[in-house]
């Protein structure tokens, strides 16, 4: 296809906002959309190419197709893989390891889309968003694309003789348009009901690609004089003016907290969509024309937007991870991606790309091989990985991650899904006292020490009421990791509230992470909650929120191990608490307790961080088993001093 300024243009700003987005750069939070530009894109060059090879042959080949798209794109995806998981084995965690490893096989096979909307959420674990190849799902869906689109355009356009048919235009575009028109539909179902699906699967992204497909229909019918009405604001900068806003604004205006894509997914896909349609080159002296089509930057980052995609990620989270994540250390690291994207630009995507294809039989041959051998390689480095977990320093810090109370074992949370309520009870049934523990899942790391005070008498009884993520406040708030307003936790606390007005206990310890509420919601929420239950307990205590670490704990530690001496690490496994916020929380949950005679509020912060040091590890053992929960065993060590805070209150065990 005849080279388009204006494309490289619009390449690089994809590629520029996904960059921006993920280093974090201040007002780019939707720069994600940046995929769906490319998704387009890709729809209008591949249809393209595709069309232009009937018209000039009156067939299409299938397997030169196949051997042009694994040429150009499979030597610098492997490079990549294989040098990032090289830097990978020296420098993170094994555990981290054997996440990247299993990722990586996936994405040596361009499926890494299906292993990442198979990675359920999970409250307890981040490995998703830190993992090295997370970003090769879109690669994987344009593969997909890639392997289904060619033999879907030839059966809407007729080309087969069986089709009883000659090659019609129109139907291809009612293909086409029935496509997208399908796909969509799935998206917005997807983005409600399955929303990993949705994101990662080809089904939910076709509609870009069609839409892409379905410009280029239209363009093509301009150049030929079908479209008078449109061809009259192409080139006059109208078009790619507002297709270039309408993907800035989608990039400055979302957040990771839209059910993506979706409807929402629309605006930016139709700005690009402008922006493939117009054709500044018939106003080349228009400012937004001289932009587009001669801005040298630009051309040049849409030249290396492959090769800087495929870096950018990988080379931000080992970055972080040695060097730690403030702002001039990401601005570093993106220059290093857009360094190591120009020699792989030049050295090796390129120069491939550029050879011309002498053997279609080769190009698959060399192209399997390649896919073998990473996958191969990568299985290695997985049980390499799994090796270095079982030697004995990594094996204590291994087995800190799944330090938690075995109530976590017994169903007693439904997470995110369910608003059932499934109360854990421990001690006698018939027991005099009873004491409930009523929270989330930071709450809940406090059940060997509550266990250890209580259950050692043979008169008390323990009943725990947990969710993770749901605030023992009544608050209802927008949960991210669902993308919604987390109304099953708003359900499921009512459910609790109603069963512990039913006990009458004598105790109820209530407590909750520090949730991001503002003063007013904290106090209101935690005094609707001390009306209903105040009544009906003798006592209850607020056990106010342990600090967040603000890192893994298990990772750093296991960073430390793993990591060569030569070589700098961004911490020591120690975060420096700041001042309290004026209100701090504690301040916050006194002033909600003050009405209440019966309610106190439990501090312990002093012994999990001393001196407002939190650390990972103590002499005595591990602390975090991740980075806000702690470990069983440390738990259970501040049983002595949890039950003398107990008896300052006045509750005596």
């Amino acid at each position: 296809m005849t080279h388009r300024g204006d494309i490289q243009s619009l390449r690089a700003l994809a590629v520029g906002l996904v960059v921006a987005t993920h280093a974090k750069t201040p007002w780019i939070t939707g720069g994600y959309v940046g995929v769906d530009v490319f998704f387009v894109l890709s729809g209008y060059l591949i249809s393209g190419i595709i069309l232009r090879e009937i018209a000039s042959t009156c067939s299409f080949d299938p397997w030169r197709f196949y051997a042009r798209r694994l040429k150009r794109l499979l030597p610098a995806m492997l490079m990549v893989i294989l040098c990032t998981s090289s830097v990978a084995w020296i420098t993170l965690s094994p555990h981290r390891q054997v996440v990247d490893a299993t990722a990586a096989q996936a994405a040596s096979l361009w499926l890494s889309n299906f292993y990442f909307s198979t990675r359920t959420i999970n409250y307890f674990s981040n490995e998703v968003l830190g993992n090295l190849f997370l970003h090769t799902w879109s690669l994987a869906v344009e593969e997909q694309f890639y392997l289904v689109w060619p033999w879907l355009m030839l059966f809407f356009y007729g080309i087969w003789r069986w089709q009883g048919a000659p090659m019609n235009f129109r139907r291809l575009t009612n293909g086409m348009s029935m496509v997208a028109v399908t796909s969509l539909l799935i998206a917005i179902y997807f983005a409600h009901h399955r929303v990993e699906d949705g994101f990662y699967l080809m089904p939910s992204r076709a509609w870009e690609f069609a839409l892409g497909a379905l410009v280029y229909f239209l363009r093509e019918a301009c150049e030929v004089g079908r479209n008078k009405w449109l061809e009259y604001y192409r080139g006059r900068s109208v078009l790619n003016s507002v297709g270039w806003l309408s993907i800035l604004l989608a990039a400055v205006s979302y957040s990771d907290n839209l059910r993506y894509p979706g409807l929402w997914a629309l605006f930016p896909c139709f700005g690009a969509a402008l922006v493939l349609l117009d054709s500044p080159e018939k106003q080349p002296q228009s400012v937004i024309s001289r932009l587009m089509l001669h801005q040298r930057l630009l051309q040049f980052v849409g030249n290396i937007s492959y090769s800087l995609y495929l870096w950018h990620w990988p080379v931000l989270v080992l970055g972080i991870a040695i060097f730690g994540g403030d702002p001039i250390t990401r601005f570093g690291l993106v220059t290093l991606s857009l360094i190591l994207a120009t020699a792989t630009y030049y050295v090796v995507e390129k120069p491939i790309h550029c050879t011309p294809i002498r053997s279609k039989v080769k190009v698959f041959i060399f192209s399997g091989f390649g896919m073998a051998l990473g996958f191969t390689l990568m299985t290695v480095w997985e049980q390499e990985a799994n090796h270095l977990l079982k030697k004995p320093e990594q094996a204590i810090i291994q087995n800190a991650r799944s330090d938690l109370p075995d109530i976590h074992s017994l169903n007693c949370d439904t997470g995110h899904h369910s608003s059932n309520i499934t109360p854990c009870l421990r001690g006698p049934t018939d027991a005099r006292h009873t004491i409930v523990m009523f929270g989330d899942s930071v709450l809940a790391q406090w059940f060997p020490a509550i266990s250890e005070i209580y259950l050692r008498k043979p008169d008390w009884r323990l009943v725990v009421l947990t969710k993770s993520a749901c605030p023992a406040s009544q608050v209802s708030y927008f949960y991210d990791r669902i993308k919604a307003n987390y109304d099953v936790c708003d359900l499921w606390r009512q459910r609790a509230m109603d069963y512990i007005e039913q006990l009458h206990p004598d105790i109820v310890i209530m407590g909750s992470r520090n949730y991001n509420f503002s003063r007013e919601r904290w106090i209101t929420g935690t005094r609707a909650v001390l009306e209903r239950l105040s009544p009906v307990s003798s006592s209850i205590v607020i056990l106010s929120p342990t600090p967040d670490l603000g890192f893994n704990g298990p990772d750093c530690l296991a960073m430390d191990v793993n990591i060569p001496p030569w070589m700098p690490h961004h911490g020591s496994c120690v975060t420096q608490l700041a001042a309290p916020t004026n209100p701090s929380i504690l301040e916050i949950l006194q002033n909600a307790a003050q009405p209440y005679s019966n309610v106190a509020v439990l501090d312990l912060n002093e012994s999990v961080c001393p001196n407002k040091i939190c650390r990972a590890r103590i002499p005595s053992g591990i602390v975090f088993r991740d980075a806000q929960h702690l470990t069983v065993s440390f738990v259970k060590s501040l049983a002595p001093a949890f039950e003398h805070a107990l008896v300052t209150t006045g509750i005596r065990p």
